[in-house]
């Protein structure tokens, strides 16, 4: 993927598509954070590069529902612009140095408008899109700039990406679990474009004395041959009402490790919490 304008290459590889590499034929995507695109199990094509994308998932913006969409162009700023505003979340994002070796030197907090457009890839469903079941459709309209905040990272070495979303919500974890536990296979479809969703959720301990949770997403997109296949492990807390995801995802198919997530978001606990 291309730089985008006005920021260092290294720091743009960061922030590469995640819902156009999973949707290639769907359209109007515009996105943020590095995904693993690889084509599906018998597909029997080549890898292909992610483009850019859009916003969030279900009820929130959290990661948790797939979407589609035609690789576009890059999004306009992957970082905020000097005198651009600070949402209030924000200031609440951990440090680059709370990231795992070889990701500190390239993360970067999104701008508002690629924040919207990250956690809707995380979440691997697109707003305005029809989903199976119903009740696992994101919630029609984006968060607000003191609503939402996105901080992601590349390791170059193998561009593994991590990525921490902070969104302000009106429910308690045990909402989120239980729509997670409600939606482990979806189908989505956008502009005719489809994408299947499937989700594992994973036993993870408490985190920070917070309790998490986890699974695996996978997200099959576009019918028949080629169609590309994402994958991604994300773990979420809850400190008050602000809800914290912690998402990991590789292009060659193999996300960071449980225990890496866990102490990335365990700094984020602690984060949210010192306010």
């Amino acid at each position: 993927m291309k730089g985008c304008p006005g920021r260092p290459a290294r720091a743009a590889r960061g922030v590469a598509a995640l819902c156009c590499g999973a949707a290639l034929l769907a359209a109007g995507c515009s996105s943020t954070v590095n995904g693993q695109a690889f084509p599906a199990e018998g597909a029997g094509a080549a890898p292909r590069t992610p483009s850019a994308t859009s916003p969030a998932p279900p009820g929130t913006s959290a990661p948790g529902t797939s979407g589609t969409a035609t690789p576009t162009t890059p999004p306009q700023a992957a970082t905020s612009a000097p005198d651009a505003p600070a949402g209030a979340l924000d200031r609440l994002l951990p440090r680059p140095a709370a990231f795992p070796a070889g990701f500190a030197d390239s993360a970067t907090v999104l701008s508002h408008h690629n924040a919207v457009s990250a956690s809707e890839d995380l979440a691997g469903v697109q707003r305005g899109a029809r989903t199976r079941p119903v009740p696992c459709s994101p919630s029609a309209e984006p968060p607000q700039a003191d609503d939402l905040a996105v901080i992601t990272a590349t390791n170059a070495a193998d561009n593994t990406t991590m990525a921490v979303q902070l969104e302000r919500v009106p429910t308690d974890l045990a909402e989120f679990g239980a729509r997670i536990d409600g939606c482990t296979k979806v189908e989505s479809t956008r502009f005719g474009a489809q994408s299947a969703i499937t989700r594992t959720t994973l036993d993870v301990p408490d985190v920070a004395d917070h309790e998490v949770v986890a699974y695996e997403q996978r997200v099959r997109s576009g019918a028949g041959e080629p169609s590309i296949e994402q994958r991604s492990t994300t773990l979420a807390a809850q400190v008050d009402d602000v809800r914290i995801f912690v998402v990991g995802m590789n292009q060659h198919g193999r996300p960071p490790s449980v225990d890496d997530l866990s102490g990335l978001l365990a700094d984020a606990i602690d984060t949210v919490r010192a306010g």
